[in-house]
């Protein structure tokens, strides 16, 4: 909507917010039939990347197993992050939203877990 369109509208103003979005890798991006398998959850993977096209998200991936294991399937998968995006579920930083396999995660603002198993 435009600044004229909003105004027009009488909406409420603020300025665009970025919204911080974690993926958690293992049950979440990548499918977890077996521990050693690597294929993609594509759902999941797919929701990653449209999310990536949107103006205000700010995305990250983060495992339980660190931030090496969550770049190598970040860039196994070809998700549109950096390094610097990729964490240990245990020193990363506040998130907004995050997307995992465990129900009993309270790990951002919003947890959505998905229905992988």
């Amino acid at each position: 909507m435009s600044d004229r369109a909003a105004d027009y509208a009488n909406l409420p103003r603020a300025k665009m917010r970025p919204v911080r979005i974690a993926f958690d890798v293992d049950g979440t991006l990548r499918c977890n039939c077996t521990d050693t398998c690597q294929d993609p959850n594509t759902r999941i993977v797919e929701l990653f990347k449209i999310l990536a096209t949107f103006k205000n998200t700010d995305l990250h991936v983060w495992s339980g197993g660190g931030a090496a294991y969550a770049w190598r399937f970040a860039q196994l998968y070809d998700l549109p992050v950096n390094q610097s995006r990729c964490y240990s579920k245990f020193s990363a930083p506040p998130m907004d939203l995050c997307v995992d396999d465990i129900q009993e995660t309270d790990l951002a603002s919003i947890n959505l877990i998905v229905r992988e198993k």
